[in-house]
């Protein structure tokens, strides 16, 4: 569903497979989201510095520093920035680390885009209903 009527939430998309990243973001621009792309842990952590996001979409398995070294940081510098984990390696363990760490939701790759929309959705939808602000 569009968002109308409402800022569009910024997401920041964080993958080394940029083709990936592009289709995810054309995806959600469709439904009303502001995608902004990192192919690293590296530059993730300069576009937290410029800006403000509603939720961070982070792969796991990404050269130099992982989606989890990107959680870890996020939760210390943005506590209140929610985080989801995507993995193409989906284990029961990674999936437990992940939400020890603070992660708000764990997507295992290959996944259909409209479900990817509803985790997003849920994540930014507080238990009262109403859509949360973006964390800065």
């Amino acid at each position: 569903m569009k968002r109308m009527g409402t800022a569009m939430p910024r997401i920041l998309i964080v993958d080394d497979d940029e083709r990936l990243t592009k289709i995810i973001g054309d995806y959600l621009s469709i439904f009303g989201f502001e995608p902004e792309l990192a192919s690293s842990a590296a530059q993730a952590r300069n576009c937290l510095k410029r800006g403000t996001y509603a939720v961070v979409l982070s792969d796991f398995r990404m050269p130099g520093e992982s989606g989890l070294d990107l959680l870890t940081h996020i939760k210390s510098k943005y506590p209140g920035l929610p985080f989801i984990l995507m993995t193409g390696l989906p284990s029961s363990t990674l999936r437990r680390i992940a939400m020890e760490l603070g992660s708000n939701a764990f997507i295992e790759k290959p996944f259909e885009l409209k479900d990817l929309v509803k985790t997003i959705e849920t994540v930014l939808t507080p238990a009262d209903g109403e859509t949360m602000s973006m964390a800065s």
